[in-house]
């Protein structure tokens, strides 16, 4: 027995002298070249008695950072990157030392030309930070024939339903930002401008869900921020591609990227026409107490067709490593051509019987220009930038309306069967910024800064009638319906902030102030009449965040959010080419402020990823549509600051790589939404709402691709209409050629259902209004692809992801990261 606990106490002395003497090795590889780290690298571990057989693997972390546990002894170790030459190094540990620092380590680029070797690599489509994800376009497979649109559908937290409607975080409000700059070229039409961005212009997708105090207040589910892709080594590359649609819709684009010493030139453009064949729609409105008890139906066919170019282009001069300037020019801008045919039929109270005509137009757009500077400084991460932007947005629409056949007493217009009425609308924005980071050390980082922004907004009607008193011939100006407006907006705000990052741990915190001057005239054929406010609002933010693993972390974070209303709910402008549903904006209308609450978690690996979010917010005084009927029967559609929000929002992102043919995804919402009228208390909605989107990508040999998309989708809940559940789904097949330059796409939308029906139903006082579409849907799409540039670019963006079953052997990737998944 005594042996035996001698034995015991023996071996326990020995294990616990083992693990004493195990030395924590770690480090930093960097580029030899422009100091930056190396993410995902490859470290093989060999002792230097059997120096080709490894005892350890492990992977370098985001930010080039790697620690393992080696035991007393001499060791090689080998660092791999694609593009790198492989560099080795030797380490000796000594019983005594508790941690070995190598420092940085570096790594000079291989002049290896592209078409001699063959790289089968992955890289992470998803990554974490503090406040935001950031999905990797330019490392998805199917970007090279897809739009910005389609690549949104694969994004966490980001969902797009099958009438192209975008939310964040199941909310529509929401802000886009192109390279950093808010952009309302694509905030006020974001569906058909990213529909018309070729996907493989575009570097990253950033989903910021906890915007800091650096980023404007507007926008209350927060912020989609799409970074144009730019080449960093000497050389040119680019794309040219074109589609077309059976619906009669074709459209070409392309992408030019180049560096030549000191300037850089990054420019991207497309040009679209689309059609949509016929599509009905029916809806009938019920009238009761307190109104006049009436019923009107209302039959509609319509048709639309129009087009567009969109282009932005970006050059830069770096004179030395510590300035750099930028300029750049966008534009987008469409018009479009809509006919459509309406049976009214009024029984009741109010009994009339028409058939209208009507032929609308309008164009649409945006035109900005930007100047941007940044100083570097020795500091590493230290930056003083200085920016100016200007932004013009017309938005004018015009149409012409025929009625005939036209029976009854109660019809609207007496004066005449004939109406014409053109709306020039539109408004300028100056914006200049001063942002100053300062990374004090490597775990605590400031940032100061102020921002000026002057918006223009106006609006100008011209409304005419036909008399028929003059015998049909004579246009005679309708002062009655004139509505214009006037809208100028100052905004004064600075901002600071403070983050914080030790190993697992670290937050962000800011405070933004915004100060508001507003001055709206409003003109009307009686009187002008002013009003001038003056507001201000104190933005607070917080974000934290916790790593679980090396490619686990918990998130969560709060903050304030305001939607600022734009021409396009201001414009009073009335536009009836339906007589019988009206629509115009509210001048009066008054900043929207949002708090949100979240908490995150995230997962990300290199076969499966996982992210999950739960949210709550609530607002006091949201604008929201609202829906009356008038004294003469009309339905009036406009906004107002009436509604008092609160909803609880869960959302979920799952990527699955089993093997490297098949890549599932998966996105959805699901959202429980309260909704209650400030004014009247008996107005008032709740309900469940979300939807889902499901991609599956087949890759097989010879550069051959399948994919098949899908989606199920509730209608969002608003203050009084609720709408129908509808689904869509696409087939497609993807061929490379000429060694991956051409690429050719093919897909098909609804192949199976021609045509899909969208409904709605309205409430308020005294009515109830069901409303359905149907709108055609099977379509075929016929894209094509040609990339071309030098060969000698460097590959050093493409790493290596090592497998699971490499990470079990040892070692770990350090403080973290996404391992995610990725293209090949």
């Amino acid at each position: 027995m005594k042996h035996l606990l001698f034995t015991l106490i023996l071996f326990i002395t020995s294990s616990m002298a083992i693990v004493a003497q195990t030395t924590v090795v770690k480090g930093v590889l960097i580029d030899a070249a422009n100091q930056e780290p190396l993410p995902y690298a490859t470290i093989s571990i060999a002792t230097e008695a059997i120096p080709n057989k490894s005892i350890k693997k492990l992977a370098t972390d985001d930010k080039g950072k790697f620690s393992t546990s080696l035991n007393e002894g001499k060791y090689i170790l080998s660092f791999q990157f694609v593009g790198m030459n492989e560099a080795t190094q030797n380490v000796e540990i000594n019983a005594a030392e508790k941690s070995k620092d190598l420092g940085k380590i570096e790594m000079t680029e291989s002049s290896t030309e592209l078409e001699e070797v063959s790289v089968v690599a992955q890289r992470p489509l998803v990554k974490v930070e503090i406040d935001k994800l950031t999905y990797s376009t330019k490392d998805d497979p199917e970007a090279t024939t897809s739009s910005v649109l389609d690549i949104l559908r694969k994004v966490p937290l980001v969902t797009v339903d099958g009438d192209d409607n975008i939310q964040l975080k199941g909310s529509s409000s929401f802000k886009i930002y192109l390279n950093g700059k808010p952009s309302n070229m694509i905030t006020s039409n974001p569906s058909q401008v990213l529909k018309s961005m070729p996907a493989n212009s575009i570097k990253d997708i950033e989903v910021i869900t906890d915007p800091g105090a650096k980023y404007d207040a507007e926008g209350v589910g927060g912020i989609i921020n799409i970074i144009t892709d730019k080449r960093v080594d000497e050389g040119y590359s680019g794309s040219v591609g074109g589609n077309g649609d059976t619906f009669g819709g074709w459209g070409g684009n392309a992408y030019l990227s180049l560096k030549y010493g000191k300037f850089g030139f990054t420019g991207n453009g497309s040009y679209y026409q689309h059609k949509m064949p016929e599509s009905t729609s029916k809806s009938i409105r019920e009238e009761f107490a307190p109104s006049l008890e009436n019923t009107l139906t209302q039959d509609g066919i319509s048709t639309n067709k129009g087009g567009g170019l969109y282009f932005n282009t970006q050059l830069s001069y770096e004179p030395d490593t510590l300035n750099l300037f930028n300029v750049s020019v966008g534009r987008y801008g469409g018009n479009f051509n809509s006919l459509s045919t309406n049976e009214a039929r009024s029984i009741g109270a109010r009994e009339f019987y028409y058939l209208q005509s009507n032929n609308s137009k309008g164009t649409y757009g945006s035109i900005n220009a930007s100047a941007d500077y940044q100083r570097s400084f020795k500091k590493k991460g230290e930056l003083l930038t200085a920016s100016y932007r200007f932004e013009k947005d017309p938005n004018d629409n015009e149409f012409e309306s025929i009625y005939e056949d036209v029976t009854g007493d109660d019809f609207y217009y007496p004066k005449g069967y004939r109406q014409k009425s053109i709306n020039d609308a539109g408004g300028i924005e100056h914006t200049a910024q001063v942002d100053y980071v300062n990374p004090i050390n490597t775990k605590h980082n400031i940032e100061v800064g102020a921002k000026y922004i002057f918006r223009d907004n106006s609006s100008r009607g011209d409304n005419t009638f036909l008399n028929p008193e003059l015998n049909g011939t004579s246009w005679q100006e309708d002062l009655a319906r004139k509505n214009d407006l006037d809208h100028t907006q100052r905004i004064f705000s600075g901002y600071a902030g403070y983050a914080f990052k030790a190993s697992k741990f670290g937050f962000k915190v800011g405070l933004r102030g915004e100060n508001t001057n507003q001055n709206i005239l409003f003109m009307t054929s009686e009187d002008d009449s002013e009003v001038k406010t003056n507001f201000f609002d104190v933005v607070p933010s917080a974000a934290f965040s916790y790593q679980l693993g090396m490619t686990k972390t918990l998130r969560w974070g709060y903050n304030m959010r305001i939607s600022r209303p734009g021409i396009w709910y201001l414009n009073p402008y009335i536009n009836d080419s339906d007589p019988n549903n009206i629509r115009y904006g509210n001048p009066n209308l008054d900043a929207e402020q949002t708090h949100n609450f979240n908490v995150t978690f995230g997962s990300f690996g290199p076969k499966l990823s996982l992210n999950a979010t739960a949210s709550y917010s609530f607002s006091e005084n949201a604008i929201s549509p609202f829906i009356f009927i008038d004294e003469d029967g009309v339905t009036n559609n406009t906004y107002s600051n009436i509604g008092k929000n609160q909803s609880v929002r869960l959302n979920g992102y799952t990527s699955w790589t089993p093997i490297q043919l098949i890549r599932l995804t998966l996105n959805g919402n699901l959202s429980y939404v309260d909704l209650q009228s400030t004014i009247d208390s008996n107005l008032k909605n709740s309900g469940f709402s979300g939807g889902g989107f499901a991609g599956l990508t087949l890759t097989f040999p010879k550069d051959f691709r399948v994919n098949a998309h899908g989606g199920m989708f509730s209608q969002g809940i608003s203050l009084q209409t609720k709408g129908s559940t509808f689904y869509f789904y696409s087939l497609g097949a993807t061929k490379s050629l000429l060694n991956k330059k051409l690429d050719i796409s093919f897909n098909v939308n609804s192949p199976f259902h021609k045509n899909r029906k969208f409904s709605s139903t309205t409430t308020g006082k005294g009515f109830t209004n069901y409303f359905e579409s149907i709108r055609p849907m099977r379509s075929a799409r016929l894209s094509v692809t040609y990339r071309f540039g030098d060969l000698k670019q460097s590959v050093k963006r493409v790493s290596r992801t090592i497998s699971n079953e490499d990470l079990m052997q040892g070692g770990s990737g350090g403080e973290g990261g996404s391992v995610g998944e990725g293209g090949q």
